[in-house]
């Protein structure tokens, strides 16, 4: 099994050296301690106060390897700096060493250790902003690891504003839809660097996540192999209109895991003028200079 509570994997990294009178009296566990080496998220760049993690481990020299935990670590104020939720995870007190892998968001409803992507809801871009880390390893004299984790999924970001024959105010309250998705992925956490696994139900239109002013727009969604059946298709409030933008239209071919696909959009009365380009989760090369169609 690879999916057990906090408690068992407690029992796991705890050796019978713990029933040793003189370790009880001093208490000479040594505490797993928890850092974040990257800080990129989908919202300012930074873990935010409450943000949750998974922590599985396996101690060294297992065949196969039985991770195991799923514990839940807390960045509290938001700093990287990760404290246990409950009881802490002790280092092995022979000296074993242990490796560890860690996942975002945290959800205790893993099933040997397979997270369900779902980006049906954009309501909230930080819930569906799912990371893993790579395997850290430590011991009870090097209990530090620092997990760097990696986005597995794709963000878009698209700013919006009235061009020809447009004011600011057409653009409040307009509704912004990409077709064409899979909503449902799967990832093994216990499998470090592994790739999403998406599902292949017929696509669905997702609704991003968009401004009340209609000049911003958001989403996350799982990468793909390519653009076929994708169109940004954007309504104006009480149907004034409505506008699409065939994606592969763009220089880019498909959503890549890890990467940031920034669009800039003008609204015409007739036409869309698209800037596009791929960065900050993973920087690429620009593109722009695409137009859409207006209805």
């Amino acid at each position: 099994m690879k999916a057990f509570s906090a408690l068992a994997l407690a029992a796991l990294l705890m050796t019978a050296c713990q029933n040793d009178e003189e370790t009880m009296q001093t208490d000479s566990r040594v505490a797993l301690q928890v850092t974040s080496g990257i800080q990129t998220r989908a919202y300012d760049d930074q873990w935010e106060k409450g943000d949750e993690i998974g922590i599985f481990g396996n101690i060294q020299g297992t065949t196969p390897a039985e991770w195991s935990g799923n514990v839940p670590y807390t960045t509290t104020n938001g700093d990287g700096n990760f404290a246990p939720d409950a009881g802490p995870i002790y280092l092995p007190t022979d000296g074993t060493s242990v490796d560890f892998v860690a996942y975002y968001p945290y959800t205790a409803s893993l099933t040997d250790g397979v997270y369900t992507v779902d980006v049906s809801s954009q309501s909230n871009q930080s819930a569906i902003d799912f990371m893993a880390s790579g395997t850290q390893t430590a011991d009870r004299i090097n209990p530090e690891v620092v997990f760097n984790f990696e986005h597995k999924l794709s963000k878009l970001y698209i700013t919006f504003r009235a061009g020809d024959g447009m004011a600011a105010a057409d653009l409040a309250g307009m509704t912004v839809q990409l077709t064409g998705q899979q909503p449902k992925a799967t990832y093994d956490v216990t499998q470090p660097d592994g790739a999403v696994n998406v599902g292949t139900d017929n696509p669905v239109t997702l609704t991003l996540n968009t401004a009340a002013d209609g000049t911003s727009a958001e989403g996350i969604v799982l990468p793909s192999n390519n653009y076929d059946s994708m169109v940004l298709h954007l309504v104006l409030a009480n149907n004034a209109g409505f506008f699409n933008w065939n994606l592969y239209e763009s220089e880019a071919e498909s959503f890549e895991a890890g990467k940031k696909y920034v669009y800039a959009i003008t609204v015409n009365s007739t036409r869309l003028d698209v800037t596009a380009s791929i960065t900050d989760w993973t920087p690429g090369n620009g593109e722009g200079g695409e137009q859409g169609e207006a209805y």
